[in-house]
Parts: C-alpha cells; sequence; structure tokens
C-alpha cells in the first residue's frame, strides 16, 4: 500500500500541477482544508501544502491539521519560495515537516512525499504494536524512576568505545521517555557532526537547523521543536511534552544531564581515539630508533675495522722493513702496499665520519620524541 496524499492549494493550477507530479501515487487535491474535511474520506497519509509564502491562512491550516487526533502526527511537506532561515524555522514550528522551495525539482519532491509516506508507514505499524505499553509506562513513569533510567544510561556510556554505541544508548534512552530526536555529535577532525535519528535517516531541513542553530544557546525552543546544544553533541527533539506542565520541565532537566554526560562521552571517545594515534606513531618512532641503533653499531663495527687496518699495517711495514737491502722493484712495493692502506683507511674514515654526522641530529630527535626529553639545539 503506497499511501494516501493530500495537495491543499486554493489555486487551482497549483493543485493541478501537483496531483499531475504524484500522480504514480493515490493522490487527491482540495482548494480547501474544509473541502476535504467535507468530502468525509479522512485518511491521509502525507500532506502537500502549496503557496508563495507561510502566512496567517497557511499556519491557521497546518495548526488545524495538528489539533485534529487524525490528522496530528500526519507528514506536512510545505512547497514556498523563500528559503531563507527564518522562513525555514517558522515552518517547523508552524508544525510542517519537510521545506521544498520553489520552483520545485520534480525528483526531490517525489522523493520527499515517498520519505514521508515510508515514515508514516513505519509509524503506524509501531503504533499498532508498541502505543499502548509506551504510552502506559510513560505516563506511569516517577521522577525516581527516570533518574534510575539515567543513571543506568550513564553506566551504559561509559563502555560505549564508538559513537554508534553511544548514539544508540542515547536513542535509546530518549525513545523510553516517549522522545522523538535527531542526535548529534562530533569526531575529531570531523567538518560537519554525525547524525542519529529514531526515524532512521534525517532530513536536510533538520541537519540545516541543528547545523544553524548550534551556536545560538544551550536550549532553543519553537513550538513542539526544542534544541538544546553542547560543545561536542546536539539534540534536536521532534515532539517535546509542553502541554504537560510537570513533565515539560522534568524532560529539560533531564535532556540536559544526559547530553552534558554524551557531549562528556563523546570528548573522551575523541581522545582515546587521538591516544590510540599517538601509541602507533611511537610504535613506529621506536623501530625506526632502532634501526638507528643498528645503523650506530655498524658504524662502530667499521670504526672497529679502521682500527685493525692500522694495525695489519704497522706488522706488514715491520715485516718489510725487516729486509735491510732493497731493490728497486721491492721498494716499489712496499709504496704500493703504504698507499693501499692508506686509501683503505681514508675511504672508511671518511664513510664513518658521513655517518655518525647524519645519525646524531635524528638520534637526537627522535629520543625527543619518543622519552619527552628536552628540546634538542638546532631541531
Amino acid at each position: 500500500m503506497q499511501g494516501r496524499v493530500i495537495v491543499l492549494d486554493n489555486k487551482h493550477q497549483s493543485v493541478s500541477l501537483l496531483t499531475q507530479v504524484l500522480s504514480h501515487l493515490d493522490v487527491a487535491g482540495y482548494a480547501s482544508l474544509s473541502d476535504y474535511f467535507a468530502a468525509g474520506n479522512n485518511d491521509a497519509d502525507c500532506f502537500v501544502l502549496d503557496s508563495s509564502c507561510l502566512g496567517e491562512e497557511e499556519k491557521c491550516i497546518v495548526r488545524e491539521l495538528r489539533s485534529r487526533p487524525e490528522t496530528a502526527s500526519t507528514p506536512v511537506i510545505y512547497v514556498g519560495e523563500n528559503q531563507a532561515l527564518e522562513t525555514r524555522l517558522a515552518v517547523y514550528e508552524a508544525g510542517v515537516d519537510d521545506y521544498i522551495t520553489a520552483p520545485f525539482d520534480i525528483t526531490e519532491l517525489q522523493t520527499k512525499v515517498s520519505r514521508a509516506l515510508h515514515q508514516r508507514r513505519y509509524e503506524r505499524e509501531l503504533l499498532s504494536s508498541a502505543e499502548v505499553a509506551r504510552q502506559a509506562a510513560f505516563e506511569a513513569m516517577t521522577h525516581s524512576a527516570e533518574q534510575g533510567e539515567i543513571v543506568r544510561f550513564m553506566e551504559q556510556i561509559s563502555m560505549c568505545h564508538k559513537l554508534e554505541e553511544l548514539a544508540q544508548a542515547m536513542l535509546g534512552l530518549l525513545s523510553r521517555f516517549g522522545l522523538n530526536v535527531v542526535f548529534s555529535c562530533w569526531k575529531t577532525n570531523d567538518d560537519w557532526p554525525r547524525y542519529f535519528s529514531h526515524a532512521g535517516e534525517t532530513t536536510p531541513l533538520e541537519e540545516d537547523l541543528m547545523q544553524s542553530g548550534h551556536t545560538g544557546g544551550r536550549i532553543m525552543e519553537f513550538g513542539r521543536r526544542m534544541l538544546v546544544n553542547y560543545p561536542q553533541a546536539s539534540l534536536f527533539v521532534k515532539n517535546v511534552p509542553y502541554e504537560d506542565e510537570a513533565g515539560y520541565g522534568r524532560i529539560k532537566d533531564h535532556l540536559c544531564v544526559v547530553l552534558s554526560a554524551a557531549d562528556a562521552r563523546v570528548g573522551s571517545l575523541n581522545m582515546e581515539e587521538q591516544l590510540r594515534e599517538k601509541d602507533k606513531l611511537l610504535s613506529v618512532v621506536n623501530d625506526a630508533e632502532h634501526r638507528l641503533h643498528e645503523f650506530r653499531e655498524n658504524q662502530n663495527a667499521m670504526l672497529s675495522r679502521v682500527a685493525h687496518e692500522r694495525g695489519d699495517l704497522k706488522i706488514e711495514l715491520r715485516e718489510e722493513l725487516l729486509m735491510l737491502s732493497l731493490n728497486d722493484e721491492q721498494e716499489e712495493r712496499m709504496l704500493n702496499l703504504v698507499e693501499d692502506h692508506m686509501n683503505s683507511l681514508d675511504g672508511l674514515y671518511r664513510e664513518a665520519i658521513d655517518w655518525q654526522e647524519a645519525i646524531e641530529p635524528a638520534m637526537q630527535a627522535l629520543q625527543y620524541v619518543v622519552r619527552g626529553n628536552a628540546r634538542p639545539d638546532g631541531i
């Protein structure tokens, strides 16, 4: 079953255009809300409200839909020309679920309507199986019981090692409080937050509102919506129980407590990730230091070879000098032998010196990084 879509606009041309675009669905158009209710077939799964701006007439239409039990939770998609942030906030405050800027892209409208119908079916399935039990549990929950839930939540998030685990714990807690939310948190070096929602997916309008409102204050309220901000985590609540004064104040306090704890845990997870990266770096540095120590040992071995060459030279010279009578050939052989040994010693010496000069700054730098010693001069 696809679901029924209702198009509302007092302009016949707009209604005709939208119903044609959505003709692949079960769609009907009406010039006014009273005409729709007068038709008697009030089983809409999504409303598409078309207008050039969100005036008082359109706000009254949305409020009327939200005031009736049969349409209180039915998705409403607003098609308007003004895409300013203030307009989108007004749209949300009036009770609209999504916003499309006119002139609109046909694929975008069809996709958003299909998503709204899918969400409507999902909510009805949940309501049919769990709404009675959940509502009874929420109404029976006392302040102490809610505090117990929060304590268990804090114990749970202390064992979370990924943002996804933390988000699931947050969504689970708030669903037990009867709240429908979007939770966002920042991972280290991320330019934009990650979003997690009871609906499974977040809309571009929800993400835009959370990003735009993140620096707007600790708590921002507009209609049944509330945005709670902390440095590394935010909550967008879509069904604040403002009609229950005592419950409303209690929920606001709970949201600040749980989000503060979640924000601290996000910071801890980011720090843990940085420490893991540091451990990897230190492992690489230690390996490099080990290899440089091997080079230094080779250098020392080469210097030892130089010493042996000098010793060999002395011995051979002594043996040659024992010959008291030297002819020209013997003298030439002696000179060549000395020259060969000296050239070998000179090459080994220069190579050893080059290694010493190249390795020493690197060794000092690695010792500074690995052991935290004072910064060596020249680094």
